[in-house]
């Protein structure tokens, strides 16, 4: 199957999970948190999570050069489909007061940017092993860089878009 070049398509997907204010506040339980966070990231994505660490030491935000600050996944095909549609069917209709994708979840090309409270809003992440709740960050870029063509393939592919 070859694929229309001027038809727009998802490119790639970054899901992030942020841990530094967890490290910080229980810096004994930094493994566990780690593992909690690792666990959950692929039992969404599919996919081995890479960890995140600190550049520099930042005093203002207690943190040490070398701390692991995230947890990291790119999606690309397939993977990405997969977790899209999982996203779209069940985890987005779970979310709470959510209405839609506001025009604040969007940048200049188009590509829609979600951060998102809890775990628990996706079936897979259910479960006795965590002990902590995390929130994460989904990052969903596509192939083009023009604002409408990207809006479209997003109501295309089954997205809420209330713009």
């Amino acid at each position: 199957m070859t694929r229309d070049l001027k038809k727009p398509y998802p490119l790639k997907g970054i899901v992030q999970i942020g841990i530094a204010k967890l490290v910080t506040a229980n810096p004994e339980n930094q493994q566990k948190i780690i593992e909690d966070a690792s666990y959950v990231l692929s039992m969404i994505t599919g996919q081995k999570p890479s960890v995140i660490r600190a550049k520099k030491s930042e005093a203002a935000f207690k943190l040490r050069k070398g701390m692991p600050v995230a947890l990291r996944v790119t999606l690309r095909k397939k993977r990405l489909l997969n977790f899209l549609q999982r996203l779209i069917t069940y985890a987005l209709p779970r979310m709470k007061d959510f209405y839609g994708l506001k025009n604040n979840n969007f940048d200049k090309y188009g590509n829609i940017n979600l951060g998102i409270k809890e775990v628990s809003i996706f079936p897979e992440a259910i479960s006795d092993k965590i002990k902590f709740n995390f929130g994460f960050q989904i990052n969903l870029v596509s192939s083009t860089k023009r604002r409408e063509d990207n809006l479209n393939l997003w109501r295309e592919l089954g997205f809420p878009v209330k713009i």
